[in-house]
């Protein structure tokens, strides 16, 4: 949810505020220092390295991406960034996670 605030590089109290109704707020501060530690690629590879226990069938997908319109429109506007956001996380979920140079 963090990963997905920032695709518009600003997390607003809104959004933040949406994230802590649904995980405690510890658990939002390990993972916005992760976050906050990491470059975009790198976040997106940690994501994508727990598919299998997040959204590895069609019902997590469906909860993962209503979470997703809910985060995006909780700053009351959707950019072109979280538009495209939900085809390309489709796309690379599908992908095995690649790590340059191994």
């Amino acid at each position: 949810m963090i990963y997905a605030s920032h695709l518009d590089y600003e997390l607003c109290e809104n959004e933040e505020s949406f994230i802590l109704k649904r995980f405690d707020k510890s658990v939002f501060n390990k993972m916005y220092n992760l976050f906050n530690t990491n470059n975009d690629y790198k976040s997106l590879k940690i994501i994508l390295s727990h598919k299998q226990d997040y959204f590895s069938n069609a019902s997590q997908l469906k909860e993962i991406f209503e979470l997703l319109s809910e985060v995006f429109a909780a700053d009351g506007e959707v950019s072109r960034t979280e538009k495209i956001f939900i085809p390309f996380f489709l796309k690379m979920k599908d992908l095995d996670v690649y790590e340059p140079g191994n």
